[in-house]
């Protein structure tokens, strides 16, 4: 197993950091002397934050401009009534194509900016950059198209929805050298680049081990909230093109065919319930998650994943989990748990454990807690009342992540500026530890991600075979002792007698004098 490279800058910015621009290039961009012109790609519920964002900045003076929307349904605009929990509420609902061109300050009627296609504002040269927000089976494929078409691009997580599309959307941003920032709104807090420059400089030791989770609990199922309208039609919606299957992205299909998918309300608007076009918990939830954690932990893409899970309460039709953990283990001899579910709702804490301490992730900061392993296990496994920190870091969270993610998106586009906070390789990685777990979930198995090759193989008993080599390397009579620190990371300080470890050849001890 080859030595893991030291924690760096880089580790967190990402590879973004190595890339550059030329000035040719930068003369090259449009919008860089005026404004930069969004096309919106995807106008459903999510969507509507960026474009009531973009829209503000727009109206108070801010170099940004709508400059077309593209979704496959024709849209609905109205105030309705939802009973829940015993309370009616009263809602506006502005969704779909038209009330996004409404929004943005488009005429409906100019096909040209508001259309049903994406490709069309692809092909405008007066489109500087493109947020998607669709469903998650067109991300990668949206995403590597606006790139070979020359735009910088705003995409919500996940990036893609296989490893495959990740390496190819990758493969796409470095060709272009397009500014691309990925939509987890938590990296615009700076919690994460301060626990990473914590853990870099050493400061809880060598980190072996992670958790994170999300859960939630709702009795009507979870993303059943999304709402049904009856202009849900196949005359309002291109079921085609929100399918897919026409397209390939990676060496597969975007998505399944009608005789596969049928045209379904339900399918339509709570996608995130159907394999076909999300991967469930898998992704929805734990994406966010595994990204800024990796981020502060300066670890990138897996070695070996295991997913486990499974549909245990939620029987309405849908087709992912509602229970679902993710084991995630990588060269640098560290271990991600990730864990959600969506029904219950008591959370677990979000903590780094090093070998000299962990960092658990509050409100506002960190905690830092010191462990002593010279003093043996010091922490019981049933706490009576929470530990007190040795350490308590303040970390002042920005009052909008969504608007911290978009001005620094927007300040990156236009000083032709690669590292942004959420960056497309940092992306990428998550994707892969999810649609790893997924997979797994499904075909019972472990799997391997080959860095060297970007591709996915199945786990076998090598990975337990390599570490454990090194173990027996390390544990040779005269090697062991004095030994703290190398290539596999150990600071173990062994007891005398550990001189009488050892095989007996011939009859011989193996002990020293």
């Amino acid at each position: 197993m080859a030595r893991p490279s030291p924690l760096d800058r880089r580790k967190f910015l990402g590879s973004a950091a190595a890339l550059s621009l030329s000035a040719t290039g930068y003369a090259q961009v449009a919008g860089t002397a005026d404004r930069v012109r969004v096309a919106f790609v995807g106008c459903g519920g999510r969507a509507q934050a960026h474009l009531d964002l973009v829209a503000r900045l727009a109206k108070e003076g801010k170099p940004v401009a709508a400059a077309g929307v593209c979704d496959v349904w024709d849209g609905r605009d109205d105030d309705y009534d939802t009973t829940f929990g015993g309370k009616t509420t009263r809602r506006r609902y502005s969704q779909g194509l038209y009330p996004a061109a409404r929004k943005c300050g488009l005429d409906p009627a100019d096909k040209a900016r508001v259309t049903k296609d994406y490709r069309r504002l692809l092909d405008r040269p007066d489109v500087d950059a493109v947020c998607i927000s669709t469903p998650d089976h067109w991300h990668g494929k949206m995403t590597a198209d606006a790139l070979a078409a020359g735009k910088d691009v705003f995409v919500e997580t996940p990036l893609a929805r296989t490893a495959e599309e990740a390496v190819a959307v990758l493969d796409a941003w470095k060709k272009a050298g397009r500014v691309v920032t990925v939509g987890c709104q938590g990296m615009a807090d700076p919690v994460w680049v301060a626990a990473f420059d914590r853990v870099r400089t050493g400061g809880i030791g060598h980190v072996a081990h992670a958790q994170t989770g999300v859960f939630r609990n709702d009795v009507r199922g979870q993303w059943r909230y999304y709402r049904l309208t009856p202009d849900m039609t196949p005359a309002t919606v291109d079921w085609d093109l929100f399918l897919g299957h026409r397209f390939t992205f990676a060496g597969r299909p975007v998505g399944p065919t009608p005789g596969e998918q049928p045209f379904d309300r339900a399918a339509f608007a709570q996608w995130r319930c159907r394999r076909a076009f999300a991967l469930g918990p898998f992704a929805d939830h734990l994406v966010r998650n595994v990204t800024c954690l990796t981020a502060a932990m300066g670890v990138r893409f897996p070695a070996r994943v295991v997913g486990a899970g499974g549909l245990y309460l939620e029987y309405d039709g849908r087709d992912v989990p509602d229970v679902a953990t993710v084991v995630a283990d990588y060269d640098e001899g560290c271990q991600l748990v990730a864990t959600t579910s969506t029904i219950t709702g008591y959370p677990v804490e979000e903590v780094i454990r090093g070998r000299l301490g962990a960092v658990k992730f509050v409100k506002g900061g960190f905690h830092l807690f010191r462990d002593d392993p010279g003093r043996g296990a010091n922490f019981p496994p049933r706490l009576e009342r929470f530990p007190e920190p040795s350490e308590v870091v303040t970390v002042e969270a920005p009052r909008n992540e969504t608007e911290a993610l978009w001005e620094n998106f927007l300040g990156c586009v236009r000083d032709r500026r690669p590292a942004t906070f959420s960056p497309p390789d940092l992306g990428a990685a998550a994707v892969t530890v999810a649609a790893l777990a997924e997979a797994g979930y499904r075909t019972g198995r472990a799997l391997f991600w080959d860095k060297d090759r970007r591709g996915v193989t199945a786990a076998d008993a090598t990975w337990a075979d390599r570490w454990e080599k090194r173990s027996a390397a390390r544990g040779k009579p005269g090697q062991v002792f004095g030994w703290s620190g190398g290539d596999a990371g150990s600071t173990l300080e062994p007891p005398a007698w550990q001189r009488l470890a050892g095989p007996w050849t011939d009859g011989k001890d193996p002990a020293p004098g």
